[in-house]
């Protein structure tokens, strides 16, 4: 079973807590996506900004990004088999590996307005960015300021082009809706909501409506289904497998294909996951309870790696 899941807030936690990316007590580690056959791990660098309102994100990005390659470097030493996805002939290679993962930036605040830091980060490594948390910054609105009717600012439709020209994905979960749809307008390369899902189902702020999962669906891009129990349920304590599952359900009829969904958990960023899903090691009975569904071996297959691997190579 291998698991592309395209959020997890893990760094955050490591960074804080002193701990190791191998193994800890937190949603997720190294050690456990092994032992469930391996997968690719997006590890998102989470700028908070009421912290970081006015510069100094970038800062706060390198100390998680040097935790990241301290975390690295001890694995490498233990001769723990985890690629770094940073180009298109990695995702080619990735299955062959015991796992992987690809960083990313959570809030395009980290940048402090900066082309130049945009592209300094890439050399370092990182590979996708969303491109707002829920406020505002530099680059647009987030879902909290949708009042204001906000999309891309100049300099937020430079970014895009900047992203889509050195192969990075552009992360639209977060984002106010009129930036969501710039981002459709501006980009020229299919986009990802790393870590969203279905208004329809659970009202929240920000799930994405049916216009939005279907302008994925055409964008030829990706939705990552997470397991936040406040966008699953509208009382976070009803959260469970089940309401995974009817959100996936909800995606893959609309879009009428099974091409354009996979996974964002959020692990280690949530503070309300589904009661039967305590962290990655419970991606097996979530798989077998799709399983049990109905779906096909080759939808589980899509929906668990292939659609981010093909994502991939069509962005990096």
């Amino acid at each position: 079973m291998f698991i592309c899941d395209c959020h997890c807030d893990t760094l955050t936690e490591l960074y804080k807590k002193g701990t190791d990316l191998y193994s800890n007590d937190q949603h997720f580690d190294i050690k456990r996506q092994i032992a469930l056959g391996g997968g690719l791990q997006f590890c998102a660098i989470f700028v908070p900004t009421h912290e970081f309102r006015y510069y100094g994100g970038l800062r706060y990005t390198l100390c998680l990004l040097d935790k990241y390659l301290q975390e690295s470097a001890k694995l490498k030493a233990m001769g723990i088999d985890v690629l770094q996805v940073k180009t298109k002939e990695d995702v080619a290679d990735v299955l062959n590996h015991k796992a992987a993962t690809l960083l990313a930036i959570e809030e395009g605040g980290a940048i402090d307005g900066s082309l130049e830091a945009l592209r300094c980060l890439y050399e370092l490594g990182v590979r996708a960015m969303t491109l707002t948390w829920s406020n505002r910054n530099d680059i647009a609105d987030g879902v909290n300021e949708e009042s204001s009717g906000g999309g891309l600012t100049v300099f937020g439709r430079q970014v895009v082009a900047e992203m889509n020209r050195l192969g990075m994905l552009v992360d639209v979960s977060h984002i106010a809706p009129a930036g969501f749809w710039d981002v459709i307008e501006t980009s020229t390369k299919p986009i990802i909501a790393t870590h969203s899902n279905a208004k329809a189902l659970c009202p929240h702020p920000r799930n994405l409506d049916d216009k939005q999962i279907l302008a994925i669906n055409e964008n030829d891009g990706l939705i990552g289904i997470t397991f936040a129990g406040q966008f699953l349920e509208n009382d976070y304590n009803n959260a469970c497998i089940d309401s995974v599952y009817r959100h996936i359900d909800h995606m893959l009829n609309l879009m009428g294909n099974d091409d354009h969904l996979g996974f964002g958990s959020d692990f280690d960023g949530i503070s309300h996951p589904p009661y039967n899903i305590k962290g990655v090691q419970d991606y097996k009975p979530l798989i077998e309870y799709l399983s049990s569904k109905g779906y096909s071996d080759e939808t589980l297959a899509k929906i668990t790696h292939k659609n981010v691997l093909s994502l991939l190579k069509k962005v990096l």
